[in-house]
């Protein structure tokens, strides 16, 4: 699009009159170099007009906004007009004589020294595949910037609501074999000892990707499942990173999506999904759905399932359930996921939670087991761990204990994996 140099002004005198329940007639000033307007409706392109009125229909109750645009007869676009905000009350003849609020900031690159704060991130707008009918957008990151927003991310990895929190205690889950490098850790010795060893995010001003290394710091073999900063980090024999929405964002039903690109390489563990916030005393059933899991050794192989647990109380962890689309919740279409980014879908409805690729359903469940909490996103890349090493017909390498990921061959061929991610969205349903 054209811009107009400062000679197309933008239109002014916004108005909104409620002209029956749930619908709302936009107006604003007719401008002589106009020959349409383009009219953006809750931060949404709603469309083009010639004319200086717009209806918009099926309107929740609730607050709304409008911004317009005039277009010349040979393209030119005007800056944006004011946003002015309405409340939409469900009866007619409400009319706006709200004042226009300020325009909202111009979508530009997160500068680290100019952070967005906001759950949204404003260049998510400009995306053509922005829009879900029926849903509003709550969370994104086109991860066009150069660092991670701590208004959206933490970077240290949860496990049952509890992770390196108040005690700051280390842990390792599923037997695998990476530290998580958190760079925005709030423990200050994480921030001393490991931080400077390796930061596993990488932004290229279009994508994040989160890479793998061998661990320089590991001096033992030791399988400790949890402890202190130093006890951990020194046995476990990669470096990786993990983004966690727990401090920042959760929410119950909806759709969540990220574009992503998964590393083809033995021993990675890459995954995209939903867990609970609340620690075991605050009341949970402990709930997990994986929108997307791989094994890096199978690239053509994704996993969804759902997980949740009963009894759950302070003292006991409970009895442990897990939902599956047969077979083992492992879709297969022939795709080789690694070769080019795939878009990752879940839908969570009450009772019902159904799995996407690329739009296209996968796997669908019907059980109410997710409808008990609220959940939050994670993206991690794990490498190891009991999944990789288990027989084929779960998807694992099929080795021996005694082989276990890695052996000496794995590690003379580790060439630093990354997933790399382009977007994260979530939706609500109206």
């Amino acid at each position: 699009m054209n811009n107009d140099g400062g000679g197309n002004r933008p239109p002014g005198n916004l108005n909104a009159t409620e002209i029956a329940a749930g619908t709302v007639e936009w107006s604003w000033e007719w401008l002589p170099q106009a020959a349409q307007y383009e009219v953006t409706v809750d931060g949404n392109w709603a469309g083009l007009t010639d004319s200086t009125t717009f209806i918009s229909s099926n309107l929740w109750i609730g607050e709304h906004s409008l911004s317009v645009k005039a277009v010349s007869a040979n393209g030119i676009y005007s800056s944006s007009s004011e946003t002015l905000k309405f409340i939409v009350t469900g009866q007619a003849g409400a009319s706006g004589n709200a004042q226009p609020a300020p325009p909202p900031p111009a979508p530009v690159a997160q500068r680290s020294n100019e952070p967005d704060t906001g759950l949204i991130d404003p260049s998510s707008w400009q995306m053509p595949d922005i829009n879900r009918e029926g849903y509003d957008l709550i969370f994104s990151d086109e991860f066009n910037g150069n660092d991670i927003n701590t208004a959206r991310w933490a970077t240290n990895f949860r496990w049952d609501g509890e992770f390196n929190g108040e005690r700051f205690e280390y842990r390792v889950i599923n037997e695998e074999d990476q530290f998580y490098v958190s760079p925005k850790s709030a423990d200050q010795e994480h921030l001393v000892v490991a931080a400077p060893v390796y930061n596993p995010f990488e932004f290229n001003g279009e994508r994040l990707a989160i890479r793998a290394i061998r661990n320089p710091q590991k001096t033992n073999s030791n399988r400790a499942t949890h402890g202190s900063l130093r006890e951990i980090m020194s046995q476990q024999t990669f470096l990786s990173g993990a983004l966690s929405t727990h401090d920042t964002f959760s929410h119950k039903y909806g759709y969540f999506e990220a574009r992503i690109k998964i590393p083809s390489h033995v021993g990675t563990f890459p995954a995209f999904w939903l867990f609970h916030k609340n620690r075991k005393y605050e009341g949970t059933r402990r709930t997990e759905i994986d929108i997307m899991e791989n094994l890096g050794h199978a690239p053509w192989y994704i996993y969804n399932s759902m997980h949740f647990f009963t009894d759950v109380s302070a003292t006991f962890g409970g009895n442990a359930n897990s939902l599956s689309p047969e077979p083992n919740g492992q879709v297969f279409t022939g795709t080789d996921y690694s070769l080019n980014y795939h878009t990752y879908a879940v839908e969570w409805e009450p009772g019902h939670v159904t799995w996407f690729i690329d739009g296209i359903k996968t796997n669908e469940i019907w059980h109410p087991a997710g409808d008990y909490e609220e959940l939050y996103i994670m993206l991690n890349l794990a490498v190891g761990g009991a999944w990789t090493n288990f027989p084929t017909n779960a998807g694992g390498l099929g080795r021996a204990q005694q082989d276990r990921f890695p052996n000496q061959n794995d590690l003379n061929n580790f060439f630093n994996p990354a997933l790399e991610i382009d977007y994260v969205r979530a939706y609500r349903r109206r």
